[in-house]
């Protein structure tokens, strides 16, 4: 038996004010920031016209900026766009199941973002 357990406080009531700030979500719900939105809106049309492709990290690298860096660099690059394409998968097929930008959809456009964002700090190496 878990030695935090204590028989008294089973099933107790909960207070109201308590219960008020359990119910409260913790975040704004009410949609994406207009930067996320706008990184939505181009991955869709980007997979959708066929100028990302899903299964080939290489279609996320602007090759201009690419075939001007170290091969260090080029290898994190890869490494890097390997993981922004996994994130944009999930992205576009939770987009194609729902239509409409749940939770978890909204966490990836973000987390995809701040990626990009840490990534591109002294190049366009991405074409989203």
């Amino acid at each position: 038996m878990n030695p935090l357990y204590d028989p008294a406080t089973d099933n107790q009531p909960i207070d109201e004010q308590v219960q008020k700030r359990l119910n409260t979500p913790l975040a704004d719900s009410t949609g994406f920031s207009s930067s996320d939105q706008m990184l939505l809106n181009l991955i869709m049309q980007k997979v959708d016209d066929k100028e990302i492709n899903l299964l080939a990290p290489s279609s996320l690298l602007n090759t201009a900026v690419y075939e001007g860096l170290t091969p260090e660099n080029k290898a994190k690059a890869d490494q890097n766009a390997v993981i922004l394409l996994t994130k944009i998968r999930e992205i576009y097929s939770l987009m194609k199941v729902y239509s409409e930008p749940t939770f978890q959809i909204k966490n990836l456009v973000d987390s995809l973002r701040l990626t990009k964002e840490r990534l591109e700090e002294h190049a366009d190496l991405f074409v989203i």
